[in-house]
Formats: structure tokens, C-alpha cells, sequence
């Protein structure tokens, strides 16, 4: 017996009642009424999907009820039994939607069950289809909803890149305007510590002019930046990148120890987009780890893919923050650590270095994989394939 499926049978001759109870009663739940009073009191206490009633009743006529039904149950399927004589009745009762399906007495037990089953099914059929409509509807509220969202965001990417452009290019302006004055002031005079400082200072300025006009294109443009191939050896590639941060890890007495699995080793990538993968992750290493500690780089080999390791033994990542890291503008949950992005201790900045850094690696055909627990380092490894497939397209200086 089909428990989801509930008979109303609604007449004043008990022995029609008993008769149909029997044809049904092992395929659905069957309800009995004597009159259509005792028929509405059930249909309150029971969720019914099918009514069938006799048209000849003493205190209404069976459209009546069925009438009245439609009107407080509109879902619930009426079925109308009644004689040849009132068949002008059914007429007028199906016209005006009251009535799904009529029978005609005497009714053929055969033709009685595929008429019930069919409204079954008709009922079911319109429960499915409010149910879609139901979904549908809900999904596009959401939708409306992260429509509207997006464009916020996108307003407030406006607004972002407005004001930070602002703010970053003016500063960078000024250092490397400064830098400029500086080497022609001390043109005359021969140190080359002084040499070797006015040329980070111009070095540090003009990387960082370029990674915020890449930062800035990244969000301009639908289209990804074009790649600069070259052959790169990991090893010296490395060794002048700890020159770039040389003076944070002074600053926080760091070490940045490197490890090769062969001073060759080879890939080919985007020179600049590369450097900016790196910087990024291994300044996030000297910000989250504590003064003294080390920070270990390590290249290897693994088939046709190269394996970049940047392994730090700081503060590490809760796991509610390292689902969202790579995500544009996320920084932290936690609000005492953001700040402008200086590189003291557990400083954070505007949350755009590791959504760029997986930009840059996705471009190249890689990924970065992170792995960290709170209190334990963190362990990024910037996975790239050793060769292009791709021919390399002419990059855009500015990118």
C-alpha cells in the first residue's frame, strides 16, 4: 500500500463506501464519509489527494461538495460519480473546473482504478512542477541576491582601485624621485655602500611600481597577462631573490637557507611573474615567523613538473583562514592583525599577494598547494610544469 498516496470516498450508501474500500484499500490509505459534512471534517484531519463523491446525497449535491472543496483544497484532485440522468450536471461541473474526471454509474471496478491511479498521478504530476517552481524561484532570488552582490563588488573594486592607486603610486613616486636626487647628489663620491644602497632603493622602487601596475591590470582586464618566457636556473634565481629581501631578514635576523636538488635545475617561466610568485610567499614567511627563525627554500624535480617549497616555522594558519587565502582581498577573520603592510611581526596588508601569486602560477599552467596549522609554519609549494606547451605570446612591458 502506498502511504503517500490518501482516498477520500464520500457517499450515503454504506455498501458503495464498503465496496470501493476494498478495491483500494491495498494500493492507498482509503477515508470513508457518509455525507459531505463528515467528508470536509476528514479532509481537515488528513492530507488527501484524490475525492471522489456521488452527485445524489440528502443534503447536497455532490458538485456542491466538490465545489466547496476546490474552494478550501484547490490541490486536491474531485472525482464525480453520478447517473446518466444528471449527466448535464458533470457537464456544467467539469466546464467550471470543479470536477477533474466523472464516473458513470454503474461503475466498472476496472475502469474505476485506472481512472483514481490517473488522478493520482495528475496530482503528483502538478506537486512536482510547484515543487521545480518552488526551486526555481528560490534559485533566482539567490541569484538576484549574488548579482546584486557582485555588483557592490565590483563598485567597491572601483572605489579600491581609485584610492589605492592613490596611495601606492604617489609613495613610489616619491622613493624613486628621491633615489634620483640622491645618485646625482653623491655622483662625486666613491663608496660602494653607498652605491649598493642608492641602487636597492631604485631597484626595490621600480619592482614595486611594476608589481602595482600588474596588480592594477590583473583587475582591469578579463583577458589574462601575457607570459614572457625565459629558461630560469632556480638556483641563482633564488640567491639574488634573498639579495631583494636581504634587508627584512637583517631587520628580523631571519635566514633564508636555500636547497637545490641540482644547481642546473631549469624552468620555464615568466621572469618577473615568478620573482613576484616567490616574493610574495617568502615575505609572508619573514612576517609570520619569529625574529631569528629560518626559512627554508627548496627546489626539485618531480617528472615534468618543478617543485618550488618555501617551509617557515612561525605562527602557521588556522584552518578557518586557509581555505580563503588565495581569495582576492582576504586577509584575516582576525582583526588585530591587519595593518598598511609593513613587514614587522604578524603584520598583514590588503590581502591581494597570494590571489596575485596563484594568478601568476595558474597562467604558468601550475598551482600552489598550502599546507599549516596554527602554532606549527606553514609550508607553500609552487608547483610548475618544466616546459610551455604553448608558444610564448610578446608580454606588455607594463604587466
Amino acid at each position: 500500500m502506498r502511504e503517500d498516496r490518501t482516498f477520500l470516498i464520500v457517499d450515503d450508501e454504506r455498501d458503495i463506501l464498503d465496496a470501493v474500500e476494498r478495491l483500494f484499500r491495498k494500493e492507498c490509505r482509503v477515508l470513508l464519509a457518509e455525507s459531505p459534512e463528515e467528508g470536509l471534517a476528514l479532509l481537515q484531519q488528513h492530507d488527501v489527494q484524490v475525492v471522489l463523491s456521488d452527485q445524489r446525497m440528502p443534503t447536497s449535491s455532490g458538485v456542491e461538495f466538490l465545489a466547496q472543496v476546490r474552494k478550501t483544497y484547490p490541490e486536491i484532485v474531485r472525482v464525480l460519480v453520478t447517473g446518466y440522468a444528471n449527466i448535464d450536471h458533470v457537464i456544467d461541473a467539469i466546464n467550471r473546473g470543479q470536477v477533474y474526471r466523472y464516473v458513470s454509474k454503474p461503475w466498472d471496478p476496472n475502469e474505476l482504478r485506472v481512472i483514481v491511479s490517473q488522478c493520482f498521478e495528475r496530482w503528483e504530476a502538478r506537486d512536482e512542477r510547484a515543487r521545480l517552481l518552488a526551486e526555481l524561484k528560490e534559485r533566482n532570488e539567490q541569484l538576484e541576491q549574488k548579482n546584486e552582490e557582485l555588483k557592490m563588488l565590483d563598485r567597491l573594486k572601483d572605489v579600491f582601485m581609485e584610492v589605492v592607486s592613490h596611495e601606492l603610486n604617489t609613495p613610489i613616486a616619491v622613493i624613486l624621485g628621491y633615489a634620483f636626487l640622491l645618485r646625482r647628489e653623491l655622483s662625486g663620491y666613491e663608496s660602494d655602500v653607498i652605491d649598493k644602497a642608492v641602487r636597492g632603493i631604485e631597484s626595490g622602487g621600480t619592482r614595486l611600481k611594476n608589481i602595482a601596475n600588474r596588480i592594477f591590470k590583473l583587475l582591469e582586464e578579463d583577458a589574462p597577462p601575457t607570459l614572457l618566457l625565459t629558461q630560469i636556473e632556480l638556483r641563482p634565481f633564488l640567491e639574488d631573490l634573498r639579495a631583494d629581501i636581504e634587508p627584512f631578514l637583517q631587520k628580523r635576523r631571519q635566514t633564508l637557507a636555500i636547497s637545490t636538488a641540482a644547481d642546473a635545475l631549469t624552468v620555464e617561466a615568466d621572469f618577473d611573474k615568478l620573482h613576484d610568485i616567490l616574493i610574495n610567499i617568502v615575505m609572508n614567511a619573514v612576517k609570520f615567523s619569529q625574529d631569528g627563525q629560518t626559512i627554508l627554500a627548496e627546489t626539485s624535480a618531480h617528472g615534468e613538473e618543478i617543485h618550488i617549497t618555501v617551509r617557515d616555522e612561525g605562527i602557521g594558519i588556522s584552518d578557518e583562514d586557509i581555505e580563503q587565502i588565495f581569495d582576492p582581498f582576504f586577509s584575516t577573520f582576525e582583526s588585530q592583525y591587519h595593518s598598511s603592510g609593513d613587514f614587522e611581526f604578524g603584520k598583514r596588508g590588503m590581502g591581494l599577494g597570494l590571489s596575485v601569486a596563484r594568478r601568476f602560477a595558474q597562467l604558468h599552467g601550475g598551482r600552489i598547494e598550502a599546507e599549516s596549522a596554527r602554532g606549527q609554519g606553514s609550508l607553500f609549494t609552487v608547483v610548475l610544469p618544466r616546459h610551455q606547451s604553448a608558444a610564448p605570446a610578446i608580454a606588455d612591458e607594463s604587466v
